[in-house]
């Protein structure tokens, strides 16, 4: 989402981006690191760590009564497949979190670079990715505890990270004139279609999992909360969609595949891209 306008931006708004985008693959990267010291058995400890956690703490998450901690509510569904994923994904909730929430929170500046013209990226594109992020880090897992021991939280947020560290290091090399290799063009425009469907799923089971029972017409005492999260879940697929057509046609943009065009062929101008 850090493209440039046909003339650029300006030297100002150029270092800021790239120190912006610098700052959030490196940030990104460091989830990543946090949630795979977990899968190794060992929980990261580093002035790196004691520096993000406080951070979480300056999101003012306790400024309305929607945003305050809820008890355990969750189905049958989620608890039954939480079971069988333990055994393989490790939950990651309190290695993670304390950086995950200040990193994501801080794309929230990217509507505000396409409101300032900072960027050419589609603005309803940008507002549905970075809110709904936003809603599952500080309306969702925040507020459920029980979604800090679930195995679909961890699938979520590295999905999230695998492709973020790639676009915003494009973006940062881009902006700087560096010249971006190769193999991370491919990846800003490729892993997508793994981690897309990846992410996107684990972002519906991680709020169905907040869902009260719905089985033998417990739907029927679901509170206002509950049906609207419902109705969030069953719009995730179409919503994934959206968001795949629209990689889909940024990676025949880049990589120039399309007509009389072969897979791998020399990207174009990288400026178009966003």
């Amino acid at each position: 989402m850090s493209s440039t306008r046909s003339r650029g931006p300006s030297l100002a708004v150029r270092f800021y981006l790239i120190a912006f985008n610098a700052l959030s693959a490196a940030g990104w990267a460091y989830v990543i690191y946090l949630a795979l010291a977990v899968f190794r058995g060992q929980r990261a400890s580093s002035s790196v760590h004691d520096f993000f956690k406080p951070l979480a703490s300056y999101v003012p998450t306790s400024i309305v009564t929607l945003l305050t901690p809820q008890p355990k509510a969750t189905n049958n569904f989620s608890t039954t497949l939480a079971y069988f994923l333990h055994s393989y994904v490790p939950a990651t909730y309190e290695s993670t979190f304390s950086a995950l929430a200040p990193v994501q929170s801080l794309a929230a500046l990217e509507i505000l670079h396409v409101l300032f013209g900072f960027v050419r990226s589609p603005l309803p594109t940008t507002v549905v990715q970075v809110s709904s992020r936003l809603i599952l880090v500080w309306g969702i897992v925040e507020r459920f505890p029980n979604t800090h021991s679930s195995p679909v939280y961890t699938t979520m947020i590295l999905a999230w990270a695998l492709t973020e560290v790639p676009r915003y290091a494009y973006y940062a090399l881009s902006l700087a004139g560096c010249g971006v290799p190769s193999w991370l063009t491919w990846m800003r425009y490729s892993t997508f279609y793994v981690l897309y469907p990846i992410g996107a799923g684990s972002e519906a089971l991680v709020m169905l999992s907040t869902i009260s029972e719905w089985s033998n017409g417990k739907w029927a005492v679901w509170s206002t909360e509950d049906w609207v999260k419902a109705g969030l879940v069953a719009i995730w697929v179409p919503g994934l969609w959206v968001m795949y057509s629209h990689m889909m046609r940024m990676r025949r943009k880049v990589l120039g595949v399309g007509k009389g065009q072969k897979l791998g062929a020399k990207p174009k101008d990288r400026r178009k891209a966003e």
